[in-house]
């Protein structure tokens, strides 16, 4: 409540500077109440919109990042609001829009140091326990002496526990005595310093213990929270279904949501389409060279598995003499004879990869993803790497995660290989076009540098 108080006379202060010192300048005198009127309504609007995406409660607090986002949008969500609403009452001539876009331009730098300040204020006082803002008994059940670590963290985030009761089991069987003796420990610290919840920590299988302990916290006239352990917690993390009887939980995440997908092949098509176009008379010449070097075809085909597993042929300028597609294939390797003196070139400088825009045209590739392998190599590693099939959850991709942090090239050691794979799976779960437009930039100023490529 004191950091949305904060915000809200923060806001409402900025937009009337802001509208005082637009009109001063222009020899107008403002109307005060119209002006006081939108000022109000723009600092309920950031609040409201701060509340609702959670930047008061204590994790909200507790993340800079989202702070940070979170204000910044809210900020711009109340500048385009109150323009709204002056075009809609008709006050743009009070509150006109040169006193909004100062408003708005002198706002976000002025609003974030006064709210991490305070924020920062908070975060202390929670790490030294002097904030409390609920008071609850601790049940615990699980390996001895892990329960100060919960209260270590509840404690930091404004939960201040009376009393802890460690629920004893032996060989998976409930000491019914130590649940009595609990739950004993638990009346006798209400009585005494009354307490707002009783909190539960124990493993969801052990179905027994949580009920016959309910059973005696049922004498309590508080409110019971069970908590999930790490596997239940990942579970209960998943988007739930709401079938109208019942409700599951998303165990497993599709790497990309319909408007993801939707949103990352637009990006491939336009700047597929632009980098095509920018770089046409360099792959005219780039063709031209290699036909009069080794003669046709210009073009080397191969192979691949893209999406799910489905092959496609990929396209690239022909670097060597062979040009091999079948169960075995032998990576090239430094000094490699089989490379022409221009391939050298062409795949030091990754000018061999372009014609895989094609690719990216015709849908069966992305500019960013897991980098596709030949068939025989997937065959191989897909048996020694138990997670390597996962890169094929998304489009393989000309450039990717992996390659910008030193993976790719000659994969002569496994490990190579499986850190490849870990970098390719992080990204798949971690996909955004933010990310996408930061590995196609990082490619481009490797493209020079890269000594992995020959």
């Amino acid at each position: 409540m004191f950091l949305a108080t904060a915000d809200f006379l923060l806001a409402e202060t900025i937009l009337l500077a802001s509208n005082e010192v637009y009109h001063r300048h222009l020899g107008v005198s403002p109307s005060d109440w119209e002006t006081i009127y939108l000022s109000v309504t723009a600092g309920l609007l950031l609040v409201a919109f701060m509340a609702a995406r959670g930047a008061y409660t204590v994790s909200g607090i507790l993340d800079d990042h989202r702070v940070i986002k979170t204000l910044f949008t809210g900020w711009l969500f109340a500048f385009f609001a109150i323009l709204w609403i002056a075009f809609l009452t008709k006050t743009t001539s009070t509150f006109s829009r040169g006193s909004l876009t100062l408003a708005f331009a002198v706002g976000f730098p002025i609003l974030l140091p006064g709210h991490v300040a305070l924020a920062r204020v908070l975060k202390r006082l929670l790490a030294a326990k002097k904030l409390v803002l609920r008071t609850a008994y601790l049940f615990y059940a699980g390996v001895p002496g892990m329960e100060q670590g919960i209260v270590g963290k509840l404690g930091q985030h404004g939960i201040a526990v009376c009393g802890v009761s460690t629920i004893e089991t032996r060989n998976g069987t409930i000491a019914a005595q130590s649940v009595r003796a609990g739950v004993a420990a638990a009346q006798a610290a209400f009585r005494f310093d009354p307490y707002g919840a009783v909190y539960l920590f124990c493993s969801w299988d052990q179905r027994k213990l949580i009920k016959r302990t309910l059973e005696e916290l049922s004498r309590l006239p508080l409110p019971i929270y069970l908590f999930a352990d790490a596997y239940t917690d990942r579970i209960l993390a998943g988007c739930p279904l709401h079938t109208g009887w019942q409700r599951a939980f998303e165990v497993q995440r599709a790497p990309l949501r319909p408007a993801e997908r939707l949103l990352k092949r637009l990006l491939d098509i336009v700047l597929a389409s632009l980098l095509l176009l920018f770089l046409s008379p360099l792959m005219a010449v780039v063709a031209c060279a290699i036909a009069l070097e080794t003669g046709r075809p210009v073009l080397f085909q191969q192979t691949r598995r893209g999406f799910c597993g489905k092959p496609f042929n990929i396209y690239k300028f022909r670097s060597m003499t062979v040009q091999e597609n079948g169960t075995i294939i032998r990576q090239a390797q430094r000094n490699d004879g089989r490379v022409t003196p221009l391939g050298r070139i062409l795949r030091r400088s990754n000018i061999d990869e372009l014609p895989q825009l094609f690719n990216v045209l015709r849908g069966e590739m992305s500019l960013v993803g897991p980098r596709p392998h030949a068939v025989a190599h997937d065959d191989t590693y897909s048996k020694i790497i138990e997670s390597y099939a996962y890169r094929h959850r998304v489009k393989p991709g000309l450039t990717g995660w992996a390659q910008i942090n030193g993976f790719r090239g000659e994969t002569r050691e496994l490990w190579r290989m499986e850190k490849r794979v870990e970098h390719d799976l992080w990204y798949i779960k971690s996909w955004s076009v933010r990310l996408d437009l930061k590995i196609i930039w990082t490619t481009a100023l490797l493209v020079l540098s890269d000594r992995d490529v020959y």
